[in-house]
């Protein structure tokens, strides 16, 4: 333990009952600050006067600091509620200039928005003075640490010898003749950047070529009947299961280990821990060009953003690979994963926060 206790300062939306799915995050040694919550830009300017009376009443507390970026909260409280001069740490998990890239946002705004961030992190990551990247090399090129800043990489995922697993077949493969290729995806369907839409326009092409194929795509959100309306209209929906959120690892290892592939159709991402925990199930697995995917799969593996001809050309060339192909594949994808275990990123994650202590 390096901290004696925690406080996460967030937006709070509080409910009369909680859902099922839901954990406790707090605990004898971890609180919140509460924060009045809000939903998009007009919310945020909405709500800005009472955010920041809530920070000002932080400002006389002395505690360690650790930003995690890119997020306008963080700005909002370093201004408001951190003494003038203190040193803090950051991680850095994602990329604004994909998460405000084109189609990944529908707000108008965008352009100006995803402007305003990007020069946002490169200030907080140039000022910290103890720096992680949910990357190993890429976000770190476009938003590089202050060269006195202890710096390092982990992602949050939080992987145990529970959740690795090498399969011994492949029965698609098996099959030589009418191949069900089993797809799943898992993405929150909040927003529009984890690609649904395009996934489903790619598999309506891959349909009429007469390919067999079954998708299932776990996660929820406010898009959900968007995206099963679109699936009517493609005239796939009989092909297409939208499973919803689950709550417990294993049940989402379940659903991996009954998949040919896993498909990462997102329009951004920082470091996709839904990837590699496919990958830690040793299961092939595509994925669109964002963030840190370069780091884990093949160049051959990847596809553009929103690229339909590159995603069928891609899922088609599946059904040409052998089983022991297959399983070589997964293999390669199961061995990256390992770098991955738990218990190598929470070195990696203590010597960050050892770092910030002593910078004090």
């Amino acid at each position: 333990m390096v901290f004696s206790h925690v406080n996460i300062v967030a937006r709070v939306y509080k409910v009369k009952v909680a859902e099922s799915h839901w954990h406790r995050v707090d605990g004898e040694h971890v609180s919140f600050i509460v924060l009045p919550y809000y939903v998009g830009l007009i919310g945020f300017v909405k709500t800005l006067p009472r955010l920041i009376q809530h920070l000002i009443k932080q400002r006389q507390r002395t505690r360690h600091v650790i930003y995690r970026v890119p997020s306008i909260l963080s700005l909002l409280y370093h201004v408001f509620a951190v003494r003038r001069g203190q040193k803090y740490a950051a991680e850095v998990v994602g990329d604004p200039a994909d998460t405000f890239a084109e189609n990944a946002s529908k707000s108008m705004l965008r352009p100006f928005v995803r402007q305003a961030f990007i020069v946002m992190l490169r200030q907080q990551c140039h000022r910290a003075c103890a720096i992680s990247y949910v990357t190993e090399v890429s976000l770190q090129k476009r938003y590089p640490p202050a060269k006195t800043a202890f710096q390092t990489h982990y992602s949050s995922i939080q992987l145990t010898s529970s959740d690795y697993y090498q399969r011994k077949s492949y029965e698609f493969a098996q099959n030589k003749t009418n191949k069900l290729l089993k797809i799943i995806c898992i993405g929150n369907l909040a927003q529009p950047y984890k690609g649904c839409d395009f996934m489903l326009r790619t598999l309506a092409k891959l349909k009429s070529k007469n390919y067999l194929f079954e998708l299932s795509w776990i996660g929820g959100g406010s898009l959900l009947t968007e995206m099963q309306q679109l699936s009517v209209t493609l005239e796939i929906s009989e092909q297409v299961n939208f499973i919803g959120n689950l709550s417990e690892r294993e049940q989402i290892s379940i659903e991996l280990d009954k998949a040919d592939v896993f498909v990462l159709c997102s329009r951004q991402e920082g470091l996709p821990r839904v990837l590699i925990e496919a990958m830690a199930r040793s299961l092939v697995c595509v994925a669109t060009n964002v963030g840190g995917v370069p780091e884990l799969l093949p160049l051959n593996y990847i596809i553009e953003r929103d690229n339909e001809t590159q995603l069928l050309d891609q899922l088609i060339a599946l059904y040409l690979l052998d089983e022991k192909q297959l399983l070589t594949l997964g293999a390669e994808n199961y061995k990256k994963a390992l770098a991955y275990e738990d218990n190598i990123l929470a070195k990696r994650r203590q010597q960050m926060y050892m770092a910030l202590l002593k910078a004090e």
